[in-house]
C-alpha cells in the first residue's frame, strides 16, 4: 500500500489523536464564549443608549409647555375628564385637612363678622334667538354711507333725481336724431348704394380686354373656362342669346385671390380704368384697337400691357404680330388635356408684369 494512501489511525497512534481532539475542542469552546461575550456588550450597550434616550424624553416632556390652539384660547379651558375631577375634589380636601390656621365658626358668627352687601336686582335676561350668519356682501357698507361723499362723490346716486329732467331732453334729442338719420336712409335710393358698392369693387379689379367679334377663339362667353379652369371650349357649343356685358374671373396672385374685370367694348373707360388694364387678347385686325389711347399704336399698346393671341398649332400667327410684342397661345385642336399647361403660361405673364409694375398695380391691395 502506497504510505501517502494511508489512514490518520494508521500513521498516528490513538492518544495523538486524542490531543488533536480536545485542542480543536478547546478553540471551539473559546470561539463561542468570545461571540457571546461580544454579544453581550453589544446589548448592554444598546441598553444604556435606550435608556438614556428615554431619561431624555421625559425631561422634554416635563419642560415642555402646552400648546393651546386658538379655539381653545377662545372657548376657555378645557373641559375636566371624570377622574381630573375626582382628583381635583381630592386634593381640596387634603389641602384642608392640613390647614389648622382657621377657628371653626359657626354660620351665624360668619354673618356677623362679614357684612354682605346688598346686591341690586338683576335685570331680566332677554333671550334672543341667534341670529342667522349672512354671507359676505362688499355692498353691504353703502347703508353707512347714508350721509358721506368721498372725494366730492355722492355714492349713492341721490345728485341724479335733479339731472333727471336734463338727461330725458338728451334722449328726446337723440331719438329724434337717429329718427331722421334712418328716414334718410330708406328713402335713399337702392341702386345708389349698390353702384357706389359696385364702383369701390371695381376700383380695385385689373381690366383684361377680348376682342368683340364672333369668329374669335375667345369671348366674353368663353372666357372663364378658359383663364379660370384653363380649358378651350369651342364657340360653336355655346349659346350666344344672353348678351354680356362683363365677366368677372379669379385668380391667386402672392396666396390672395384677385379679381379680374373682362369686357370686349372699351368706348366707356375713363382714364383711370384704362391704368388697370393689364392684359389684352388680339385677334390680328388693325380696327380691334379703335378707340384705344396712343392714338391706337398697336406696338405702343402692347409695349404697355400684355397681349396674347389665341389660335390652333395648325393656323400659325400672320407675320405682323409676329414681329411685335405678342404672346402666342397655341392650343391642340383635339387634345383638350394640354390645355392647362399652354394656358397656365398667360398667368405666368399677367403675374411677372404685375410684380414689375407693382406700383401701378397697387390698386388690388387697398382695402
Amino acid at each position: 500500500m502506497d504510505p501517502i494512501l494511508k489512514t490518520l489511525t494508521e500513521t498516528m497512534t490513538v492518544e495523538a489523536i486524542a490531543i488533536i481532539k480536545a485542542k480543536r475542542l478547546a478553540m471551539k469552546q473559546s470561539v463561542n464564549m468570545n461571540a457571546m461575550q461580544l454579544g453581550a456588550e453589544g446589548r448592554e450597550k444598546r441598553r444604556m443608549s435606550d435608556n438614556m434616550q428615554k431619561e431624555l424624553g421625559k425631561r422634554a416632556m416635563e419642560r415642555e409647555r402646552p400648546c393651546r390652539v386658538f379655539e381653545e384660547q377662545l372657548l376657555g379651558e378645557r373641559e375636566m375628564t371624570t377622574a381630573q375631577k375626582y382628583l381635583k375634589l381630592f386634593n381640596d380636601s387634603k389641602m384642608r385637612s392640613l390647614d389648622h390656621t382657621w377657628p371653626e365658626l359657626s354660620s351665624t358668627a360668619i354673618e356677623e363678622t362679614i357684612d354682605m352687601p346688598e346686591l341690586p336686582p338683576q335685570p331680566e335676561i332677554m333671550t334672543e334667538p341667534p341670529r342667522r350668519k349672512t354671507r359676505y356682501n362688499r355692498y353691504g357698507q353703502e347703508k353707512f354711507l347714508t350721509d358721506q361723499k368721498e372725494f366730492g362723490i355722492n355714492p349713492q346716486g341721490s345728485n341724479l333725481e335733479k339731472a333727471a329732467p336734463f338727461l330725458e331732453s338728451q334722449q328726446d334729442k337723440q331719438l329724434k336724431r337717429n329718427e331722421s338719420v334712418s328716414k334718410e336712409i330708406i328713402e335713399r335710393p337702392k341702386h345708389d348704394s349698390k353702384g357706389r358698392r359696385r364702383s369701390k369693387l371695381y376700383s380695385r379689379m385689373p381690366i383684361i380686354v377680348v376682342p368683340p367679334t364672333k369668329t374669335s377663339m375667345v369671348s366674353l362667353h368663353n372666357i372663364k373656362k378658359l383663364l379660370q379652369d384653363l380649358r378651350y371650349t369651342a364657340m360653336s357649343g355655346m349659346t350666344r342669346e344672353n348678351a354680356l356685358k362683363e365677366v368677372i374671373v379669379e385668380h391667386r396672385f402672392k396666396n390672395e385671390i384677385v379679381s379680374y374685370r373682362v369686357i370686349d367694348n372699351v368706348a366707356h373707360l375713363t382714364p383711370v380704368e384704362w391704368d388697370r388694364v393689364i392684359a389684352v387678347f388680339t385677334s390680328g385686325p388693325r380696327w380691334q384697337f379703335k378707340g384705344w389711347p396712343k392714338g391706337a399704336n398697336r406696338a405702343a399698346i402692347f409695349h404697355k400691357v400684355c397681349a396674347f393671341h389665341l389660335h390652333f398649332r395648325n393656323t400659325p400667327m400672320s407675320n405682323e404680330l409676329r414681329k411685335m410684342q405678342v404672346h402666342s397661345l397655341a392650343l391642340s385642336p383635339h387634345e383638350r388635356h394640354s390645355d392647362s399647361g399652354i394656358l397656365m403660361e398667360f398667368w405666368n405673364k399677367v403675374d411677372q408684369h404685375m410684380a414689375v409694375h407693382a406700383r401701378q398695380f397697387a390698386f388690388i391691395w387697398q382695402k
